[in-house]
């Protein structure tokens, strides 16, 4: 009974150590920074995600794509359909950064768009 216990409280003690290193991980090597910007949707494309038309530093047209939208969002705008394109929006997104450690030790930065509202205009 005694050599039960132990191994419960051993395996007990694993589990809530690999899950606060799980977790601090998750922390460390996110952020997540929110933005808003007007733009003309453009259109989805399965490789890219959805496309806006926003203009840049100078001025000019480009074209942005997000590769994630919230699920409330997409049910209420439905951007797959072609009576949304060329419409304007305004666009809340946000932006997680994590960092992802290859097999020869080099770390890569990624960002992730990810659309979280959005209201027509």
């Amino acid at each position: 009974m005694k050599n039960k216990q132990v191994i419960l409280a051993f395996i007990f003690s694993i589990v809530a150590f690999n899950a606060n290193a799980i977790l601090e991980i998750k922390h460390n090597n996110q952020d997540v920074v929110t933005a808003t910007i007007t733009g003309t949707y453009d259109g989805y494309d399965e490789d890219d995600g959805y496309a806006f038309v926003v203009p840049d530093e100078e001025g000019d047209d480009e074209t942005m794509y997000f590769a994630e939208i919230a699920e409330d969002v997409l049910k209420a705008v439905n951007l797959q359909s072609n009576d949304m394109m060329g419409k304007r929006f305004e666009i809340t997104y946000e932006i997680t950064e994590y960092e992802e450690e290859d097999e020869n030790g080099f770390t890569e930065i990624y960002e992730v768009y990810k659309i979280v509202k959005l209201k027509k205009l």
